[in-house]
């Protein structure tokens, strides 16, 4: 799906970003129809406050699993969930989770990765579903 009426591109799929940069970008989005959702990276610092942090800002219905197999689910599902096939997730103080513990940051990214490919595959590309890392 072309993004061409953004008035900023939108990044691939996961972008690292100045506050000012995702500014920019977030409100370019919003104006075109995106639903736009903001993660705050100093409450993730530890697996389970970033499973219950993710599932909560983000309105996860149901029952979320907390591992990363249902994260990926969950993500990839936004778009029928929220009823908008163009998602943008806002990732704060990314450099937080990083700085406490890097494996689970380095997984965070896989895992929003792998949901972005999971959202163009259920959709047959009629999703956009994008991640943001805002340092």
């Amino acid at each position: 799906m072309n993004d061409n009426f953004l008035a900023t591109p939108l990044p691939p799929d996961i972008a690292d970003m100045t506050v000012f940069e995702a500014a920019a970008i977030s409100a370019s989005a919003r104006r075109a129809g995106f639903a736009v959702f903001e993660l705050d990276g100093a409450g993730m610092k530890a697996k389970p406050a970033l499973m219950e942090h993710i599932a909560r800002s983000l309105a996860f219905p149901g029952d979320f699993g907390e591992n990363w197999d249902a994260l990926i689910d969950y993500l990839g599902d936004m778009a029928n969930f929220h009823k908008n096939n163009k998602i943008l997730i806002l990732i704060g103080a990314a450099a937080e989770i990083a700085g406490s513990d890097p494996a689970l940051y380095s997984e965070l990214r896989n895992v929003c990765g792998l949901a972005c490919n999971n959202a163009r595959e259920w959709s047959k590309g009629a999703v956009i579903l994008k991640f943001i890392f805002i340092s």
